[in-house]
């Protein structure tokens, strides 16, 4: 004769009508819902860490949540680079924050802002809005780029904090038409041949997110130091890379979720200019030391 079964619920064995499901056998009243404690009589359950739920309760109590719309995520859905839960149909409804990549819902989007200036309530709570806010976070980036071994024999340095129109005039004259910063510089040349160039002040782009405003800030004092020691004669990639390396130094030491958003970004770029001279640059620096490849780059005006 078969084993007569047993119930898991009540451990009695059991001499009716009984049910299986998650793998043993039940008293129909006894195979409940873990949420509201009762019977759970259809044949659709949703089982969760080893324990059976009512469809509709584990819908209210157990499934996650879309950090935007609110409904229970209990099919397919898409999970961001910060761990944000959301519909699939939210990818292409909402726009992205220009900054960080998250979702930007109707509620967070901000009157009078483009699609290419499009922030998220995380970048913008954290923004950068004034000199008061920049000049203190300035003169801790500059003593963070010193202790990198990059010095500027007291060279008083300024920041400015300027709209996109602004920034693009002070790019256009460096020949760029796409970043966050530029350093303006004056350059004195005699019989056609560069015999001198100055600083004349730093220019960052108004309202970054502030882990971003200190890289791109990083960034920008790299060109700073390059121009002080009269290295001049750098391919573009070079330059752009070794500033990029400069920026992903100063996230990868932060080590926050943003710095390492930030790191992971530059990693990623596939610029030829800013991607691929960020690597070939790093790859350098990391075969030397980055102390001895300053040194070189520094004493011999060259690339080493």
């Amino acid at each position: 004769m078969p084993a007569q079964p047993v119930c898991k619920g009540c451990g009695q064995p059991i001499s009716g009508n009984y049910l299986t499901a998650m793998g043993a056998c039940w008293h129909p009243e006894h195979f409940v819902c873990a949420a509201c404690g009762r019977p759970i009589n259809g044949i659709q359950f949703q089982q969760y860490q080893g324990r059976p739920y009512h469809i509709e309760c584990y819908n209210q109590t157990i499934a996650p949540r879309c950090a935007y719309c609110g409904r229970p995520l209990v099919n397919e859905y898409l999970i961001d680079h910060w761990g944000t839960r959301f519909c699939k149909e939210h990818e292409h409804q909402f726009p992205h924050c220009s900054y960080c990549g998250r979702l930007v819902p109707p509620q967070e989007q901000e009157a009078g802002r483009s699609s290419d200036e499009m922030r998220c309530a995380v970048c913008r709570g954290s923004a950068i809005e004034s000199a008061e806010e920049a000049r203190p976070i300035f003169k801790k980036l500059i003593q963070w780029v010193g202790g990198q071994g990059l010095r500027y024999h007291s060279l008083p340095l300024t920041l400015e904090l300027c709209g996109r129109e602004k920034l693009a005039y002070y790019l256009s004259e460096r020949g760029q038409s796409h970043s966050l910063g530029a350093t303006m510089s004056k350059t004195y040349s005699l019989d056609g041949r560069v015999v001198r160039s100055e600083v004349t002040g730093v220019a960052v782009l108004l309202g970054l997110p502030s882990t971003l405003f200190q890289g791109v800030t990083v960034h920008e004092l790299g060109h700073v130091w390059l121009i002080v020691q009269e290295i001049q004669d750098l391919p573009s990639w070079a330059e752009e890379g070794f500033c990029e390396l400069l920026s992903y130094r100063y996230y990868s030491e932060l080590n926050t979720p943003e710095g390492r958003y930030r790191a992971a970004s530059i990693e990623r770029n596939s610029d030829p200019i800013y991607g691929e001279g960020f690597r070939r640059i790093r790859t350098r620096a990391d075969a030397m030391g980055f102390p001895r490849f300053v040194e070189a780059l520094q004493s011999t005006k060259r690339l080493p």
